[in-house]
């Protein structure tokens, strides 16, 4: 890539592509990232991630860079196993000199795993979950008053949905809870502003809340909690942020100011929350505490509904699954493993390069941005990077750009 692309100012960058080599670019998201994350790492998860879904590539570039430094300013990876944080496509109808005009851009939407994670953050939760109470669970108690307390150990969870909860358990020893009848969850849902617009285009089927009810369910439980939680600033702002029209583009461009919240426009149907778009089902699990928060800054104003906590005695322990998401992840830094390194994160490396070449990349542009992953290959599979390399010389010595 030529030096006058990789200088081109925010404003002149033609696609998400330039973007993701842009000099400018890269240091919007250095002034914003938390401690956690760096802008190469976050450069690298967002090309695979449109690999899997190309539309973010046809987005508009800064709202795509503008949702990139929202979550990289909360501290979570987007679109990930993780199921932290995923940015999605969708058009958008603005008004432009007096014309409607379809715009594709980006909204960030928050996945419970990530509220869960911002709130443990605060230093003051010990732990916070939430569940569905379903009709043929093995047990279900919950009593309001002076008896107050709750206790669920699920069961087939075939039955009938009767209600979404959320619990914290606090350093001190306390703890809160709030129960959501479902007729709730659903009034929640049906008052949702992705919700309506999917109904009104005839679209519900693609939403997160018919393919992915239960998770949108815990979401929902967790959101009434978070309101008497002692949080952090990144939890009121991803609350804030969360699958809302937001002015990703402004932020892109002065981080100031913070998040604005649009309402003057037109969502056209719902963004679809589905595989392709890195949405992985998967059951709870115990996360690292993340490294300490960049300096933090005042949040935006917000409106909050209001919901009644409940203070009960600690729930009876349950068995729960705690299966290990597989991460790809190839950062430099990580400690040397003892054993006789994995090659599979490698194959699936090689495999996203070369389909990105097949894509129209730039092996220049591959070779400056796979840099640390080489250097790691070079010492744990020399024989999966020489392959690469051949075939990047390969595509190099027939490219557009031979003289």
């Amino acid at each position: 890539m030529s030096n006058a692309l990789l200088k081109t100012p925010l404003r002149q960058v033609a696609s998400v592509r330039q973007l993701m080599m842009n000099d400018h670019a890269r240091r919007q998201l250095e002034m914003v990232a938390a401690n956690n994350l760096r802008p190469e790492r976050l450069m690298r998860v967002m090309a695979n991630a449109m690999r899997t879904t190309p539309k973010l590539a046809d987005c508009e570039p800064l709202s795509f860079l503008g949702a990139l430094m929202q979550c990289a300013a909360l501290g979570l990876e987007p679109n990930t196993v993780l199921g932290h944080a995923y940015m999605i496509p969708f058009d958008r109808n603005k008004k432009i000199n007096g014309r409607w005009v379809k715009i594709p851009e980006v909204q960030v939407v928050i996945g419970y795993k990530g509220l869960i994670d911002l709130a443990r953050r605060s230093g003051h939760i010990t732990s916070l979950s939430a569940n569905i109470h379903y009709s043929d669970d093995k047990l279900w108690e919950y009593e309001e008053g002076t008896e107050a307390r709750l206790r669920h150990r699920p069961g087939p969870q075939k039955g009938d949905k009767l209600d979404a909860y959320a619990i914290a358990k606090f350093k001190d020893g306390g703890h809160a809870y709030v129960v959501l009848p479902w007729e709730k969850v659903e009034e929640i849902r049906d008052g949702s502003q992705g919700y309506q617009n999917a109904k009104r285009n005839g679209k519900l089927d693609d939403t997160p809340w018919v393919k992915h009810e239960d998770e949108m369910a815990k979401k929902t439980a967790i959101r009434a909690l978070a309101k008497y939680l002692p949080l952090t600033v990144e939890m009121t702002q991803a609350v804030e942020v969360d699958e809302a029209r937001a002015d990703f583009g402004s932020f892109a461009l002065d981080s100031d100011g913070g998040v604005q919240i649009d309402g003057d426009d037109v969502i056209d149907g719902e963004a679809a929350l589905d595989e392709r778009a890195g949405y992985v089902d998967e059951p709870a699990q115990n996360e690292k505490q993340p490294a300490k928060r960049a300096e933090e800054k005042e949040p935006p104003k917000r409106q909050q509904r209001k919901q009644q906590p409940r203070q009960a005695q600690p729930p009876q322990d349950r068995p729960t699954e705690n299966q290990p998401s597989e991460q790809f992840d190839l950062d430099e830094g990580q400690p040397a493993l003892e054993q006789e390194p994995d090659l599979a994160p490698y194959e699936r490396l090689k495999d996203m390069i070369l389909g990105e070449l097949a894509d129209g990349a730039d092996p220049a542009e591959i070779d400056e941005l796979y840099e640390p992953q080489f250097d790691r290959m070079a010492q744990e599979a020399p024989k999966i990077l020489e392959e690469l390399r051949n075939e990047i010389e390969a595509y190099r010595t027939a490219g557009p750009d031979k003289d």
